[in-house]
């Protein structure tokens, strides 16, 4: 069993030569655990990314470093991945709840074990990569939409979804779903989506789309369906996939009309397309915008 009650130490050692610009010191002695000596890399592996969702979920943990994700894509290199990982985790034990026996000293085994067990389960099920959600102007229907295909392909249930879903927002999304996951929040976010809709207050699709689905991008989007038109040279399949898109995205809740939707649709087509459609449309009874879309193609 290793003892590592000398790493406080060492890591303040490490962060006075930096104040002090001490780089023969900071040369011999690099820090696994610094920032300032392994910066975080613009995007980690997707493997490293649901492993580090994983890891927050288990541990006060804060930050990791390039040093960190460098050995985590080394597969050959458990062993001393396992002993780098404990390092860390000792030099951080003010912002991690620590992993000690009753000597205070970690164990090595237990991560060990886990680690291994958690790299072949990723390796199984992470095939396409998910992407974050920062807010401001991104779209956050469309990227709930990508995170529900990718997380599809690889397999993952919602239970899953709602485990790593933290780990892919950014910035005031990251806030929001801390505060909203919290156990003396008001409505406690607790599942991926609702069975019904009592549970709307405390399903995060349903809540995400409440908080990033705002007054400003939905008159954004009015304002694009309306001025959307089939562009000179567009196939009709082209242009159905914007408007189903842009109609999603301002209907949400489903609760337009199928002649809403046909007005949508139409009102932009090729003007030859247009005035064809509606003849035919006017002789059926109950029409609707598949009905229109197939006309049209």
């Amino acid at each position: 069993m290793s003892d590592y009650s000398y790493l406080p130490q060492q890591s303040e050692e490490h962060f006075a030569a930096h104040n002090r610009n001490n780089l023969d010191f900071i040369e011999l002695n690099p820090l696994p655990s610094c920032l300032i000596c392994f910066p975080l890399e613009e995007q980690s592996s997707r493997q490293f990314q649901d492993f580090w969702n994983w890891f927050l979920n288990e541990h006060l943990a804060e930050t990791y470093t390039a040093y960190t994700t460098y050995y985590f894509d080394q597969p050959s290199d458990f062993e001393y991945l396992n002993h780098q990982i404990h390092i860390w985790v000792a030099a951080h034990q003010s912002t991690i709840t620590p992993l000690e026996t009753e000597e205070k000293s970690y164990q090595t085994a237990p991560i060990f074990d886990l680690f291994l067990s958690i790299q072949t389960a990723l390796g199984q099920r992470n095939n396409i990569l998910l992407l974050l959600f920062k807010g401001d102007a991104q779209d956050p229907i469309e990227w709930l939409d990508d995170f529900e295909r990718a997380a599809t392909a690889n397999q993952y249930d919602d239970e899953y979804k709602f485990q790593i879903v933290g780990g892919y927002l950014q910035g005031s999304p990251a806030t929001w779903f801390s505060q909203e996951t919290d156990a003396n929040a008001h409505q406690r976010i607790i599942r991926w989506m609702p069975a019904n809709a009592r549970e709307n207050n405390t399903s995060f699709t349903t809540q995400f789309e409440n908080k990033f689905r705002t007054p400003i991008l939905i008159s954004k989007w009015h304002i694009e369906l309306e001025r959307r038109t089939q562009g000179p040279g567009e196939i009709v399949t082209e242009y159905v996939k914007a408007i189903r898109k842009l109609i999603k995205h301002v209907d949400s809740g489903r609760n337009w009309t199928e002649e809403q939707k046909i007005h949508s649709f139409t009102k932009g087509l090729r003007t030859n397309l247009s005035y064809a459609l509606w003849p035919f449309l006017a002789l059926k009874d109950n029409s609707t915008m598949d009905m229109a879309i197939e006309l049209a193609q």
